[in-house]
């Protein structure tokens, strides 16, 4: 039994592994794609959101356990914050990682319902990145400058950024992650269940 025990953990401890790694690197490939463009780069997380809803059902199916959900929260915000970014990142990343944990851990990582609630905050993780536009505007735009981005992006930027669409934003993230469970539902369906993988 106790082999069985730890071949069963070593499996999840795996498969949560390749998950979080997959969501780092829809994460990395959506930013590198969105982050000169003003526009997309306002979108980054909302796009991440759709594109990364079926990598985290598969965390949740592949490794129902408490600490992959959070480590797959706050990798990316660490990764940021190494390349510069300011430290209220990390603080999101934490926030968001503890309450995806909670509540998918309240249905035992099975309850879809608590599974999808768990995704919709789980993919504000990233919000601690662009907080700083508005809570730190001066700085942000300093500190965004200095560290190479042309004055046209700050500018453009700047424009585009009255508070209210901080709030868009959010709610953007929220409804693009609903349509991200919806996908990876069908995906569940048609791909996932066929091949064996849930």
């Amino acid at each position: 039994m106790s082999n069985k025990t730890n071949t069963k953990k070593s499996k999840r401890l795996v498969s949560a592994g390749v998950f979080i790694a997959l969501y780092f690197v829809v994460f990395v490939v959506i930013g590198m794609c969105c982050m000169p463009v003003p526009v997309l780069y306002l979108c980054m997380s909302s796009l991440i959101a759709l594109f990364a809803a079926p990598v985290y059902m598969m965390l949740l199916a592949k490794a129902p356990v408490h600490g992959p959900i959070f480590i797959a929260a706050i990798l990316p915000c660490l990764f940021l914050l190494l390349q510069g970014n300011i430290w209220i990142v990390i603080l999101t990343g934490i926030v968001a990682g503890i309450l995806a944990e909670v509540i998918a851990g309240m249905g035992k990582f099975r309850n879809p319902k608590l599974n999808v609630l768990s995704y919709v905050f789980f993919s504000e993780n990233l919000l601690g990145g662009f907080l700083p536009i508005w809570v730190m505007r001066d700085y942000y735009f300093a500190d965004t400058l200095e560290r190479g981005m042309s004055a046209d992006f700050c500018n453009t930027l700047e424009a585009l950024t009255p508070v209210w669409v901080l709030l868009v934003m959010i709610a953007g993230t929220v409804i693009f992650s609903l349509i991200g469970c919806v996908v990876s539902k069908k995906l569940f369906r048609k791909h996932f269940e066929k091949a064996g993988m849930v």
